[in-house]
């Protein structure tokens, strides 16, 4: 009988799951950041900016009416093409595999897939008018972040509209006259500008706050706690001989951190993005890894990380945060999405109302001890193999009989979960729920954020 990948279930196929050797696994990062002679510890040495690249400033009328009017018959065909294009762009260029999930890609996933198709249905649909997509907070902001967590550089948008366009052409054929693939053209390269001039602030403004580095830098795991069964804790401190040992890290309560370790010693594993749990300006960062079924990164931190092992980080990013004065707030999730409220909760002090939690049982619960320590703050915790699982309408209807109806809702959990949890809060009148998805939310329809 021919072994089955655990991840998507399917015979015949490299599965990402499959058990690493440990002999192979890097022990140390030689290309890892440094401190280059303008005083900047990176690692990046790729061009940096659209200057120079021949990318549109704007897009012409003419683009505009055909991405109108071709979007009916491309919408339809998004997900075949950016199956297509992912299958075409691997096997081009196999070197970004470190940069994708192949759990979450083609042939194993159509996640990644899914959340290029709508990032592209929704950018034609948009396209008279991108606000709605360059709000703060929303999705092209969420991307750049996810972007500089990864390093990607300018040129990589050049492989990518390149790919993007062949797939285009293979998957919709005929139907793709010479005005319309210029159009289509002329489109993905303005987003690439537009992207590649957003990222560039966020480069550097992450090398410039305090102990920032842009790119991947070389940590040691410090410390490994075991918060429950199923999830770890694991702190990070930077070498003696870093240029960042010594230094205290900001960021922004809520963001994750970005981790790769070398498993097969080819340089391909994807990083792994993880909520940052240690305080902001410690001296010391630190992620919380729920122990996936057929995870490969998070099985490795499980079974055989351990203590003094190398790894690389790129410093903390993402837009699930709360504003820079937060106001009355309400925080709600289940299972590993507590971690984002951890540092939530540090900032918010008496701003914070109520903190909701499901999970399966209280001993599965993470950080259960830490919101419990502070008399000051109500909890609501409910859990499913103790007292069932608790609607949406009862749950939702317990937080506004505790906390009222005038907070600003932060939720992590599953997809489907938050997507009721969040229309049902609407519904009740609430002026703003803001939501993260672990992965990409495009591909979950789950909206970033709703305001009454």
């Amino acid at each position: 009988m021919v072994a089955k990948c655990p991840v998507s279930g399917k015979s015949g196929i490299s599965c990402p799951a499959a058990s690493s050797n440990a002999n192979n696994v890097a022990t140390s990062y030689p290309n890892a950041a440094k401190l280059n002679d303008d005083g900047i510890i990176t690692n990046l040495n790729n061009k940096r900016s659209s200057e120079g690249m021949g990318l549109p400033s704007s897009m012409s009328q003419e683009t505009i009416d055909m991405i109108i009017a071709t979007a009916p018959v491309v919408a339809p065909k998004a997900l075949d093409i950016t199956k297509c294009f992912y299958g075409k762009v691997m096997g081009n260029h196999p070197e970004l595999k470190q940069f994708f999930n192949t759990a979450h890609n083609v042939p194993i996933s159509d996640h990644q897939p899914k959340a290029l198709a709508a990032s592209i249905i929704a950018y034609a649909t948009n396209i008279n008018d991108l606000a709605p997509l360059l709000v703060e907070g929303g999705p092209i902001e969420s991307i750049c972040h996810r972007h500089v967590a990864l390093a990607i550089h300018p040129m990589q948008y050049v492989v990518v509209h390149e790919n993007l366009m062949a797939a285009i052409g293979e998957v919709l054929g005929e139907v793709v006259t010479p005005a319309i693939a210029a159009a289509w053209s002329e489109a993905v390269l303005f987003l690439a500008k537009a992207m590649i001039d957003t990222e560039e602030p966020l480069y550097r403004m992450v090398e410039r706050r305090e102990g920032g580095w842009s790119g991947f830098a070389e940590f040691e795991v410090s410390e490994i706690a075991a918060l429950t069964e199923e999830v770890k804790q694991v702190s990070f401190r930077p070498p003696a001989d870093s240029p960042l040992h010594g230094k205290k890290f900001a960021f922004t309560e809520g963001q994750y951190l970005t981790i790769q370790i070398d498993i097969d010693g080819d340089g391909l594993t994807a990083p792994r993005h993880y909520t940052a749990t240690s305080p902001t300006g410690a001296d010391y960062l630190q992620c919380t890894i729920k122990k996936q079924m057929g995870g490969k990164v998070s099985t490795y931190v499980h079974e055989q990380l351990k203590v003094g092992d190398k790894v690389t980080l790129a410093t903390p990013m993402g837009v699930f945060t709360l504003p820079e004065e937060p106001s009355s707030s309400v925080l709600m999730s289940a299972g590993i999405g507590v971690t984002p409220m951890v540092n939530m909760k540090r900032k918010l002090g008496d701003s914070l109302k109520l903190v909701v939690h499901v999970d399966r049982r209280p001993e599965s619960h993470p950080y259960r001890e830490f919101f419990e320590e502070d008399s000051n703050s109500k909890t609501l915790f409910k859990y499913t193999r103790v007292t069932g699982r608790p609607t949406v309408e009862d749950l939702v209807g317990e937080t506004l009989e505790m906390a009222g109806m005038d907070n600003e809702f932060f939720i992590c959990g599953p997809e489907k979960w938050m997507m009721d949890v969040q229309e049902a809060l609407m519904a009740k009148g609430a002026k703003k729920v803001v939501c993260e998805v672990f992965g990409s939310q495009l591909a979950t329809g789950c909206p970033f954020f709703q305001t009454s």
